[in-house]
């Protein structure tokens, strides 16, 4: 395949000056040279040429289904959501179960119950917050997604993780189309590559998906703990081959909770908590999050460890300085001056989803007023050596790297921690356009002098190569 009169980007391709033609052939870059004008099977005609882009954060399975359910405003108030709900069973005249995403709890005074939904209809009604940390059930939702016992119906932290997983896989026999279709989405954003960090069995998933259709992204597929020993009983290091794109991924830590459900861990107390958690909590104690990173470090493992307040960041760097361990900080929204000087010596990678910051600016001025320029500190993470991956954390944001490179280099909320154009787009790709670099490629219709601007309005590339083969071509 031949991309002609296209342009590289300088410190993201080999140094050639002017339009392009590049050639690709088994999978890789081989041969860049000075255009010889028009005629490509790609005609570039003066767009940029830059390696493909990779989401380092999603929920893949879960971003698929959600983006074909009721969506729900992250402002509303329950009587609100309730009422949206009772909208949506009139007109859909169904008893299929009502599966919501979208709604925030944080400015919730009382926390609602499944008696609430149980009046709207007797079928499963599922309602899932936009972080995913928490979730809203009726009684036959609850029933359906197995929680034993007396339950209010709004589930948090664990518990909520459970009842979504379980619901995910009675839904299984859906997945696989919507994977599909969210697939080609993600393509027609740039995408060529992303790690699912989807709370099921993910490496199973993907190798079904695989034995069907061929796969059009990369993926690393990370483990929770609950399969630890089953990846270590298969033999399977982070890493590894699954197949021709897909790989195993990292050990997924979820350490404490969230900033807007009031749940991630910090050092100073929230100033109207949840009951019995003034300071967030954490769901393992810094002992067993030792153990079980110890663990998966001596079998080869990666971990990729949640910590979304400063206290959390502070016990999770804690931990990969005791064992040793290789992997990042997932999220790292929250982090003190004290602890960014830290990643780099460790080595650990501050895996951040920047586009949080827009999602939680009505509400965490409220929520940690404290936080200041220790707010996704991007700046002094870049300055003091750390590197940074950005995601989306798909689907409690959107699967658009376009819209997190642009938040992370144009913040207004502490613009100080801004980052320049060049240092997102590192963020954000793991190649060169170089010969013998794989043939991961978009092509956005953008100029350099654009890009240098940060002017990011990308509304969609004109394609996408994954290991050399298209995966998104512009009508």
């Amino acid at each position: 395949m031949l991309i002609s009169r296209a342009r590289l980007l300088p410190g993201f391709a080999q140094d050639v000056e002017g339009p392009v033609d590049v050639l690709v052939e088994h999978g890789r870059v081989a041969a860049i040279t000075p255009t010889r004008g028009p005629g490509g099977d790609i005609d570039a005609d003066g767009a940029l040429l830059l390696p493909g882009l990779w989401d380092n954060h999603t929920h893949f399975s879960t971003h698929a289904l959600i983006t074909e359910c009721l969506a729900l405003s992250p402002t509303a108030a329950p009587d609100d959501i309730v009422a949206q709900v009772r909208g949506h069973v009139r007109s859909s005249r169904g008893e299929e179960p009502v599966l919501g995403f979208g709604f925030r709890s944080g400015g919730w005074l009382v926390p609602p119950t499944a008696a609430a939904l149980d009046a709207v209809a007797p079928f499963p009604i599922a309602l899932v917050a936009r972080d995913m940390h928490s979730a809203w059930l009726n009684t036959a939702a609850l029933e359906a997604a197995g929680v034993e016992g007396p339950s209010t119906g709004f589930l948090v932290e664990d518990d909520a993780f459970t009842a979504i997983s379980n619901l995910m896989r009675s839904l299984a026999p859906l997945l696989d189309d919507a994977v599909a279709r969210a697939a080609a989405g993600a393509a027609a954003r740039g995408l060529v590559g992303i790690v699912d960090m989807e709370m099921q069995w993910a490496i199973g998933a993907w190798a079904r998906r695989a034995a069907t259709r061929p796969l059009t992204l990369h993926v690393e597929a990370a483990t929770y703990r609950q399969d630890l020993d089953r990846l270590i009983d298969e033999g399977l290091r982070t890493g590894d081959p699954l197949g021709e794109l897909l790989s195993v991924g990292p050990l997924k830590i979820i350490f404490d909770g969230s900033m807007s459900t009031k749940t991630a861990f910090c050092a100073e107390p929230y100033s109207n908590p949840l009951p019995n958690l003034s300071h967030g909590r954490t769901n393992f104690t810094p002992g067993e999050l030792r153990d079980l990173m110890a663990r998966a470090h001596t079998n080869g493992v990666t971990s990729a460890v949640h910590a979304i307040g400063d206290e959390a960041a502070r016990l999770v760097l804690d931990a990969f300085e005791a064992t040793g361990a290789a992997g990042s900080v997932e999220h790292a929204q929250l982090v003190s001056p004290t602890d960014v000087v830290r990643f780099a010596p460790l080595g650990v990678t501050a895996s951040v989803q920047p586009l949080h910051l827009i999602d939680d600016q009505h509400l965490v001025d409220r929520i940690w007023p404290h936080a200041g320029s220790n707010l996704f500190p991007l700046r002094a993470m870049l300055d003091s050596g750390t590197r940074l991956r950005f995601g989306s954390d798909a689907p409690a944001a959107p699967l658009d790297p376009w819209l997190s490179i642009d938040t992370a280099v144009n913040r207004t909320h502490h613009a100080d921690q801004a980052i320049t154009p060049a240092e997102a787009l590192a963020a954000s790709t793991r190649s060169r356009v170089a010969v013998g670099e794989p043939a991961d490629l978009v092509l956005v219709p953008m100029t350099r002098e654009e890009f240098d601007a940060g002017r990011f309005e990308v509304q969609e590339v004109l394609a996408t190569l994954v290991a050399g083969t298209p995966t998104h071509l512009a009508s």
